[in-house]
């Protein structure tokens, strides 16, 4: 259930406010920038296309500063690890807008200095800690002292946006009360990740396939055999963003040919958020392969446009779970950016987001990403890894990737190449995974040079799973396409269904994983075999190398569904 708040009360009572205390009386010139490090909109497969009509509509999203932070985060560890007597007693989403609501003043202080502004038509999430508004261009360089313009994607023709081409600034006694301003900077991350290594017409007849990857392929590989979920209140979710839409046609024709081995569903259960477009490679795989490993569990797609106006995608679905009462208690989610190419602030934000989230009893999977190590080249011709968030995030899942060693699917596995992973360059360690890096940096393990990476910093990904040569069905034919993107409803369809076992006997779900899993490593196939991490190819620079335990390449393995299902009913 979504609630937005209307803030027309909240502006008028702004605007009755007569002491210096409660209102800003004049509109400081004394100026800031809010974000530390604002990079201008540029990425690989934008261009900027010309100066934005001062009365076209561009949405802005004002980032409140929370309160209570701290307090926020001890209860997310608390009920987030195994150990703690407070596991699993999660909150619900009025629970956390009581901890990190900001304080009514900066609400009423910021709506003030938007009414300076004739901004009236804003909206508050439920938790009352961010702000969003549409306005006209024009107001919108006014109102942050920056220009606007139209960036155009290279290859998707019809994807245009609004986006700010110089730094913004706003007055200092507004700074301290915001985080960030979405909708400014930030480009989305367009285009199709996913390898297509094959395609063809639907055979008749896909009973004999050895070749390549399918729902039967990983229900054997990771133990699950024949046994689907049965609780009826359990629920699962995909995350899709710019315009991924699946086709329902593809699912019931997939689960038709390749669900044939086990009961299951053809349906998605609820859609939120649009799926009336061109049928997207990753949203059709998403749905197909959560579906088939988390078998007869209740599915969501939850579809955010973002593509049009000022919007950003991601960020317009953090909004929309801060504003939604109810929500499935597993996300897979295939999307990133750079760190080197968000603030620090933006991020830190994004990780209490998750932090909200966790508390309240969900999983988030993401997909580490197909570069490997990454690599970044300075304009001095040296250059580093790159990490990439929400993957280096300490607060979400990461699943990375592996593929068969050989050519049919009673092959070993090995680490993916392309699997992402590495070191966050912003994000500390955190003490669930302290023991067990500090065990691989330890090892005889060959590491990359110590001037490439932060090894004192997170590490990921913390799982991993097949992320080569699946089949799926789009738009009536056979595709083979690879990539992490095919790891995360794998696993996060395999949670489901360790939460169904934990349903079922009364229990609540996971909800963050990530203690979970650091303190039940035995619950994962040890992957050992591989080539290191692609990185720096042009420079002969190889990235991470497998080990024993866990590695930067595959994580802790792949999930056995036995032992995870076994170790998830060990706690209350």
């Amino acid at each position: 259930m979504k609630s937005w708040t209307s803030v027309f009360a909240l502006t008028i009572a702004a605007a009755l406010c007569l002491n210096s205390v409660c209102a800003l009386s004049t509109v400081s010139r004394d100026r800031t920038r809010i974000e530390s490090s604002q990079l201008l909109p540029h990425r690989n497969g934008w261009n900027f296309v010309g100066h934005a009509d001062k009365a076209d509509i561009t949405t802005l999203v004002l980032a409140l500063k929370q309160r209570n932070t701290e307090e926020l985060t001890r209860h997310f560890w608390r009920v987030s690890d195994p150990r703690s007597s407070q596991y699993g007693k999660f909150l619900s989403l009025e629970e956390v807008t009581e901890i990190v609501q900001p304080h009514p003043q900066h609400i009423k202080d910021v709506l003030k200095w938007l009414q300076h502004y004739n901004i009236n038509t804003c909206q508050l999430v439920q938790t009352r800690d961010f702000l969003k508004c549409r306005v006209t261009v024009g107001v919108a360089e006014q109102l942050l002292e920056t220009k606007f313009g139209y960036f155009q994607h290279t290859v998707e023709k019809d994807h245009v946006i609004i986006r700010a081409t110089q730094e913004y600034t706003v007055p200092k006694e507004i700074a301290r009360k915001l985080d960030f301003i979405g909708g400014l900077h930030r480009l989305p991350n367009v285009g199709n990740k996913l390898k297509i290594k094959q395609q063809m017409p639907v055979p008749e007849d896909l009973a004999s396939f050895r070749y390549g990857v399918h729902p039967d392929t990983l229900r054997k590989r990771y133990n699950v055999t024949d046994n689907v979920a049965t609780n009826p209140n359990n629920t699962q979710a995909t995350a899709q963003f710019l315009k991924q839409y699946y086709s329902p046609a593809d699912l019931k024709e997939f689960m038709n040919h390749f669900g044939k081995g086990f009961p299951h569903l053809t349906e998605i259960a609820h859609e939120i958020g649009p799926n009336s477009g061109k049928t997207g490679l990753e949203a059709n795989l998403d749905v197909q392969y959560i579906m088939s490993l988390g078998a007869n569990v209740s599915t969501t797609f939850w579809s955010t446009g973002g593509l049009h106006e000022g919007q950003e995608p991601f960020l317009e679905w953090m909004l929309a779970l801060s504003n939604t009462s109810v929500i499935p208690p597993i996300f897979s989610v295939s999307y990133g950016d750079h760190e080197r190419t968000l603030s620090a602030e933006y991020m830190e934000r994004i990780n209490l987001e998750f932090q909200k989230i966790g508390i309240r009893g969900v999983s988030v999977l993401f997909a580490s990403g197909d570069d490997g190590a990454g690599c970044h080249r300075f304009e001095d011709e040296s250059y580093t890894f790159e990490p990439d968030f929400p993957a280096s995030s300490p607060f979400v899942t990461t699943v990375g990737g592996t593929m068969f060693t050989g050519l049919f699917t009673d092959a070993n596995e090995k680490g993916n190449d392309i699997s992402g992973g590495g070191f966050s360059n912003v994000f500390s360690m955190p003490k669930y995974q302290e023991e067990t890096v500090t065990g691989y940096l330890n090892s005889s393990v060959k590491l990359p040079d110590s001037k490439y990476f932060n090894s004192s910093n997170r590490a990921y990904p913390d799982v991993s799973a097949m992320s080569d040569d699946f089949w799926i069905i789009i738009n009536r034919l056979l595709m083979n396409v690879a990539g992490t993107s095919a790891a995360t409803p794998t696993v996060a369809g395999l949670i489901a269904m360790a939460n169904d076992a934990r349903l079922n006997a009364g229990k609540p779900v996971l909800g963050f994983l990530n203690p979970f899993i650091y303190q039940n490593p035995g619950i994962f196939f040890d992957v050992t075999l591989g080539d290191p991490s692609q990185a720096c190819w042009l420079d002969d620079l190889d990235g991470y190398y497998v080990s024993e335990g866990w590695d930067p390449v595959t994580g802790f393995g792949t999930p056995d569904y036995h032992r995870l299902v076994e170790a998830a009913m060990k706690y209350s």
